[in-house]
């Protein structure tokens, strides 16, 4: 089994520590190549970087399926452009974010997502909205901690630990999942801290992207429908790799 897991982002350097995470996360047996962008912003945190990072996200989800990979996993807890790479390609795709809210849904009752900063965690809200997830996510809370500086361990696990806490006490949840994928190297750590199941997002992608390529499964094409031929700003889909 061959996994492609794309971070859509463009910093090399947060490419770099996430590496052995993922690869320690995977099954015994499964290939797990891990690339970021070539192009686009360092981070994910808001809308206008999920609109900027499109055509790239796109390019590297078309080229993974014809260099024979067996499964896409989209590295972000924001889930940007799952669904247009649903549509572009056929083999199994996963999301972070998607991917963690339906593990947590089986571990309690009521769930918190903790993310890095406001504008990230109303992205989130939008897609637990998209997903129908509202009735079973109680907050959304943000540690006001940029991506980029989730590099300083001691600050990040201070600060999500902190609203972990209140999520658990002020709003009574029953699971935590981590709101970013970089995230991913003090899952553990945070996990030891607090009392509920913590999922972490980068994780259950690819264990669910592993499980779909086990059950020989990927999305439905009457919903993820194929894009309909057309120009776009002059030059056909060919040409952009689509």
């Amino acid at each position: 089994m061959k996994i492609k897991i794309i971070i859509p982002n463009a910093s090399k350097p947060f490419l770099e520590s996430q590496i052995e995470e993922r690869r320690r996360a995977a099954r015994s047996g499964v290939d797990v190549d891990v690339v970021c962008l070539s192009e686009g912003p360092l981070s994910l945190e808001g809308g206008v970087d999920e609109a900027l990072i499109g055509p790239s996200l796109l390019s590297e989800a078309k080229k993974a399926q014809q260099e024979g990979y067996d499964a896409i996993v989209i590295d972000c807890a924001m889930d940007p452009g799952i669904r247009a790479v649903r549509e572009l390609v056929d083999v199994p795709v996963t999301s972070a974010m998607e991917s963690a809210l339906l593990f947590a849904l089986g571990l309690g009752d009521t769930i918190s997502v903790v993310t890095v900063l406001e504008n990230t965690a109303r992205v989130i809200r939008d897609r637990i909205r998209t997903y129908e997830f509202q009735g079973r996510v109680a907050s959304v809370r943000f540690a006001n901690v940029p991506v980029l500086d989730l590099e300083n361990k001691d600050r990040a696990v201070e600060a999500i630990l902190q609203e972990a806490r209140k999520a658990i006490d002020e709003d009574g949840v029953d699971v935590i999942v981590l709101g970013c994928t970089g995230m991913s190297p003090v899952a553990a750590f945070l996990q030891q801290q607090i009392e509920v199941p913590v999922v972490d997002p980068a994780a259950a992608a690819l264990t669910m992207a592993e499980s779909l390529v086990q059950m020989k499964l990927t999305h439905s094409k009457r919903c993820y429908l194929p894009p309909p031929e057309k120009e776009i700003l002059g030059k056909p889909f060919k040409d952009w790799g689509f």
